[in-house]
């Protein structure tokens, strides 16, 4: 195992490592394992659901699986509540056939290494994203992806914004002409048949 892949051992507590455990797939799961001193002493195979943790670093082919204890229960607190309540534990971020320049097969060779994210793609080391063809380019290239999606955040806040305002002028308009039109059907009822004469 590379030291690549045992970083994610260091002192979670560090703001260093904070960032370094964003960066790694954390997936926690239920599985049966045997119990060997209850199966001897039953005479038969006797089995013990326990919670597992498995971390990936993207880019390795390395993983490391190991009891879901306390530690890492606190140190993946958001993963650990979606395993708790029963949902999907999928990673955060911008998956990578969002960047035009990726061939299927480059997304391929990525997403079979853990790596599934843009976020992944541009955090991976150097020294694991070397054995990729091209991979000092494309994670520049990814990087300046993330760059202008980051610089372009405020315009797309701006414009979400305005449409949700459009949404509740065009509601309020809807309300005010139907209140006009009850009025004037009102005034209508009220007002007398002019008599002829």
């Amino acid at each position: 195992m590379s030291t690549e892949t045992l970083d994610f051992a260091m002192n979670f507590e560090d703001n260093q490592q904070s960032d370094a455990d964003k960066r790694l797939l954390v997936l926690f799961y239920r599985e049966p394992i045997k119990n060997e001193q209850k199966s001897i002493d039953a005479g038969r195979p006797i089995f013990d659901e326990i919670d597992l943790v498995k971390i990936i670093t993207p880019g390795s082919r390395d993983t490391f699986v190991g009891d879901a204890d306390v530690t890492y229960q606190q140190r993946f607190p958001t993963q650990w509540a979606r395993y708790k309540a029963g949902r999907e534990q999928g990673t955060s971020g911008t998956p990578l056939n969002q960047l035009p320049f990726l061939s299927m097969g480059q997304i391929a060779e990525f997403n079979a290494v853990g790596c599934t994210t843009i976020e992944h793609l541009v955090g991976m080391s150097d020294a694991l994203s070397q054995k990729f063809l091209g991979h000092f380019a494309l994670k520049q290239r990814a990087q300046e992806y993330l760059d202008a999606a980051k610089g372009a955040a405020p315009t797309l806040r701006l414009q979400s914004e305005l449409a949700k305002r459009d949404e509740q002028i065009a509601e309020l308009k809807a309300v005010v002409d139907a209140m006009v039109a009850e009025k004037q059907s009102e005034r209508a009822a009220k007002v007398p048949n002019s008599p002829k004469g």
